[in-house]
């Protein structure tokens, strides 16, 4: 039977989007927040734990972790609650709704139109808003036996039931693609609300942009432009696949080609290179001149436009522009030839400027100095290769003093040798550093 009816109470009540700001801990960060469209502080209810849940990503593959069909009688509790309190109804086709005209704030974080809410234009739904909490069984689809009879729970259902089930009442962070915000989100939001008796059942909606092809829209199965992870691992190192993540701002969509892999590939290689150098330096192998207290100015300001960005809606590309300044400042020092061999004066500086961006990487997941950021355990011939390029770097050296181009030529070829196996020689005057 259709009801024509108004699916809302009044716009007294309808519309009533506004955000609480949570009590608890004051992280330092502000945030975007999609119901008030600014940036808001991050509270959290416990400082040293943040309750998080992330819808998807919707891969259709074996990166599933969370399966639906292992929880269906928590689910099936969930719709029953609604159910009993009337906040659900039975259709005529045995599926269940969730009346949204029972729930005063929906629209909360994307603003809809009125009249998409106001009265059914026909169909076995009470409006057009209601949404799907259990669809009955369809022929030659798979079902279960429940309270309300045969059939598989609704989209949107199946985060509120195992998010609500494991973190409870209220969640501090919930995060998805930016095309889940609406319809997914908001109704997770509303039906929660609803089952816990709350206002406002998460605090902070955190959405990611989309993934990419060149030229083409969001990656999507229907569009059949999908690259799976097993085929990216392939040629794609993960921590490379990091670093490219790092380099958009999580809220931006991501172009993903081969120049955007190549950038992070070198980004991971300059770090790797800059740490290189530092260890070169500080096992005397170079001469340079080092401005301690330039250095020192320029780590303290570092440290504090990355404290700032991460701070800011977790800016990581301007992380990964501050670290790369602090790097050319340092690099720059490194590679200027110095007479003074006392590099001790200068050495907890060095570390200190080197340490600083190994940790923040850290922090995102990067190792720079595991061994298995190639996906292969790396053999340590060290040894093996630091007596190579001291012959090579007295070679080179008798070469130069008495002009002799066969060995300079010689000891050419061999720096290129090493580097097609991923050894890369610096000559700095009369000495020589290498790094993988």
């Amino acid at each position: 039977m259709l009801l024509l009816r108004k699916a809302i109470i009044s716009n007294s009540k309808r519309f009533k989007t506004n955000w609480i700001q949570p009590e608890g801990y004051d992280t330092g960060i502000k945030v975007y927040n999609c119901v008030t469209r600014t940036k808001v502080p991050l509270v959290v209810a416990n400082k040293s734990c943040v309750t998080m849940y992330t819808c998807g990503p919707t891969v259709y593959d074996s990166a599933h972790i969370v399966r639906v069909t292992d929880n269906m009688t928590l689910i099936v509790k969930f719709i029953k609650k609604l159910f009993d309190e009337k906040f659900a109804y039975k259709s005529e086709d045995g599926s269940v709704y969730f009346d949204v005209s029972q729930y005063e704030n929906y629209g909360k974080l994307q603003k809809i139109g009125e009249n998409t809410l106001e009265v059914n234009t026909g169909g076995i739904k009470n409006s057009p808003a209601d949404f799907a909490l259990w669809k009955a069984a369809k022929p030659n689809e798979p079902y279960w036996d429940s309270f309300f009879g045969p059939g598989r729970p609704g989209w949107h259902i199946e985060c509120s039931a195992l998010a609500g089930n494991i973190i409870g009442s209220s969640v501090d962070i919930h995060a998805g693609g930016i095309d889940l915000r609406f319809p997914h989100h908001e109704n997770e939001e509303a039906q929660s609300c609803t089952f816990f008796s709350k206002p406002q059942w998460v605090n902070y909606w955190l959405h990611t942009g989309h993934l990419h092809l060149r030229d083409s829209v969001k990656m999507s199965k229907s569009l059949k432009n999908t690259i799976s992870i097993q085929d990216m691992l392939k040629t794609v190192n993960p921590v490379v696949f990091r670093v490219a993540c790092l380099l958009s701002h999580y809220r931006s969509n991501i172009e993903y080609s081969s120049d955007l892999i190549f950038t992070a590939e070198k980004v991971l290689s300059g770090i790797k290179n800059f740490t290189d150098d530092c260890n070169s330096f500080l096992k005397g192998q170079l001469q340079s001149t080092i401005d301690n207290k330039s250095l020192i100015e320029s780590l303290s300001e570092t440290m504090t436009a990355v404290d700032n960005a991460l701070q800011d809606d977790f800016n990581t590309p301007v992380v990964i522009e501050s670290i790369h300044h602090l790097m050319t400042v340092t690099n720059k020092m490194l590679h200027t030839p110095s007479t003074n061999s006392n590099y001790l004066n200068h050495s907890v500086y060095v570390t200190a400027v080197m340490n600083f961006v190994l940790e923040i990487f850290k922090v995102f997941g990067v190792d720079v100095l595991s061994k298995q950021i190639n996906d292969k355990e790396v053999n340590d011939y060290s040894d093996i290769i630091d007596v190579l390029i001291k012959f090579r770097q007295n070679v080179r050296q008798l070469g130069i003093s008495e002009r002799n181009e066969n060995a300079l030529k010689l000891c050419d070829e061999t720096r290129d040798e090493l580097r097609n196996l991923g050894v890369y020689i610096k000559d700095h005057g009369k000495i020589s550093s290498w790094s993988r």
